[in-house]
């Protein structure tokens, strides 16, 4: 039993629920954001006294004290310049971090959404008696704020209902098959499966006649769907079958049927100009295993 307690005391940092090498991308930013901080708030420190001291060197000579400071035309540093730039360091530090975690693990993590649960709100309802005060104490809140890593990590771990980043991932790309695959406002699928194929019928693509030759393009949601097609194939995020990430990267596509060279669970794909895409698989099994697990049932 006390043994079962000291167990139920440990708490599972989120720094511990991410990898070395995220960790040190994480610890080097952490550190360069607080190195930036520090230096540019002893810059306004000496901005601030060399004002001081080049007023009361110029007293009563009716010559500006920022006669000899910098100029618009050379160095431009001014004490505004200098706590704007304090000020900014933070949404970069939260900026940076998410977008790494969004890359790296193909999330859809908000920028915005973090920022607002970490850094303090510029004061609206200027027409209030108090506005500013306010001002002023978010000016200053601005200034001493200091972010931790962790802090970011935190409000990620919360986004993801405390899912690991990798079983994040995995979730948004089957809601983001599942989405494409059903027309959720009527309940039913837009796909049907015949033997090994799969068949997306509705706006999957197009075709664009041009003169001299036109050309085709894959809907949003069929690229959605070719994500999980590559995951299902490879079973991670970090390689896509070649001729996958080319069609879904094209813009203007001169086929209309693919061959998925190299693939085992799926070989090709077609396009029609009633806008159907069918997808083939190499069983029929295959096709099945696809469908429950990224396409699932209507919610």
């Amino acid at each position: 039993m006390e043994l079962l307690k000291k167990f139920e005391a440990v708490t599972v940092t989120p720094d511990a629920r991410i990898s070395d090498a995220d960790r040190a991308f994480c610890k080097a930013h952490q550190a360069a954001y607080d190195n930036a901080k520090c230096n540019l708030q002893e810059l306004l420190c000496f901005w601030e006294d060399l004002q001081l001291q080049q007023a009361e060197l110029l007293a009563g000579t009716e010559t500006s004290p920022s006669f000899y400071l910098p100029s618009r035309d050379n160095i431009k540093l001014s004490e505004s310049a200098v706590r704007n730039q304090i000020s900014s360091l933070h949404s970069q530090f939260i900026g940076k971090l998410v977008l790494f975690f969004n890359k790296t693990y193909h999330l859809s993590l908000s920028i915005t959404d973090i920022e607002e649960n970490l850094i303090p709100r510029k004061p609206g309802e200027s027409w209030t008696d108090d506005y500013e005060d306010r001002v002023n104490a978010y000016a200053q809140a601005m200034q001493e704020l200091s972010l931790r890593y962790m802090d970011i990590l935190d409000r990620i771990f919360l986004y993801t209902d405390g899912r690991e980043l990798s079983e994040q991932a995995l979730h948004e790309l089957k809601q983001k098959c599942h989405e494409a695959a059903w027309n959720l406002s009527d309940g039913q699928a837009r796909f049907t499966q015949k033997k090994c194929t799969l068949m997306f019928s509705g706006y999957f693509c197009s075709y664009h006649d041009r003169y001299g030759g036109g050309y085709w393009e894959l809907a949003q949601k069929t690229k959605d769907i070719l994500r999980g097609i590559s995951h299902f194939e490879t079973g991670n995020f970090s390689s896509t079958p070649h001729n996958i990430s080319n069609i879904m990267e094209s813009y203007h596509i001169y086929s209309d049927f693919h061959e998925f060279d190299g693939c085992k669970k799926v070989l090709s794909l077609k396009m029609y100009k009633n806008q159907r895409v069918d997808i083939k698989f190499s069983t029929e099994e295959n096709a099945r295993q696809f469908i429950s697990e990224y396409l699932g049932a209507i919610c």
